[in-house]
């Protein structure tokens, strides 16, 4: 009489992919996207880089639609023939040396991996639609350091980029002047990283020369915001 052999089971623990349901799947999917447990460092790169591009895009269109800083700009551009829509504002990963940025060729950049809040864009969004608005209307030599320096003030005075509690964050604490000390301090940051300046005392220079005029122009606003 001859025995017949039987076939043992398969070892689920030799290819674990293999035993996986659909609803398995599903729940680890699930468990990766909240918790980061089990995706390789692409995976978690392309994640994070998604979930800033989405926030970053719904902050930028609710602003567009509903900030009245930001609605405002829009509006004095688009009446100076230089309209901004959705488009010509992108969502971009950025070092940490910067929130966004205006491009005569490009428009604007808005860092996605850099605002801590909605307001935070706000004001980023403001500071870089001044400098659209200057180009379009002043037709700003952007490599003329004089010309830039009024930009930079313009932008950092009117845009909310200096308030008091962005200041606080910033650890800057002194309440007299603290505003107009902020506006210099930064627009001379910015002149410095203009590829004509050649020094921290060619900004300085720059911007000490057009302070007066520039930090008075309040355009399009009639006072500071």
């Amino acid at each position: 009489m001859s025995s017949s052999s039987t076939t043992p089971p398969p070892d689920p623990t030799e290819h674990p992919e293999q035993s996986r349901t659909p609803a398995f799947e599903r729940w680890r999917m699930s468990l990766s996207n909240f918790t980061g447990l089990g995706l390789s460092e692409e995976e978690k790169e392309r994640r994070t880089l998604e979930k800033d591009w989405d926030k970053c895009e719904k902050y930028k269109k609710d602003l567009m639609t509903n900030s009245p800083m930001i609605t405002f700009l829009l509006s004095h551009l688009k009446h100076s023939g230089c309209e901004f829509d959705s488009s010509s504002i992108q969502c971009h990963p950025c070092p940490e040396t910067r929130s966004g940025g205006f491009s005569p060729d490009h428009g604007i950049l808005l860092c996605q991996n850099r605002f801590f809040s909605k307001k935070h864009m706000e004001d980023t969004l403001s500071h870089e639609l001044i400098h659209a608005f200057d180009h379009c209307r002043f037709k700003v030599d952007w490599g003329n350091l004089r010309h830039h320096a009024c930009s930079e003030i313009r932008a950092a005075n009117l845009s909310g980029d200096c308030r008091w509690t962005r200041e606080v964050k910033r650890g800057f604490y002194s309440f007299n002047k603290q505003h107009q000390a902020c506006v210099k301090r930064r627009a001379i940051l910015s002149v410095l990283a203009n590829p004509s300046c050649k020094s921290p005392e060619m900004a300085e220079k720059a911007v000490n020369e057009v302070w007066e005029s520039c930090f008075k122009d309040t355009r399009p606003f009639d006072e500071v915001y």
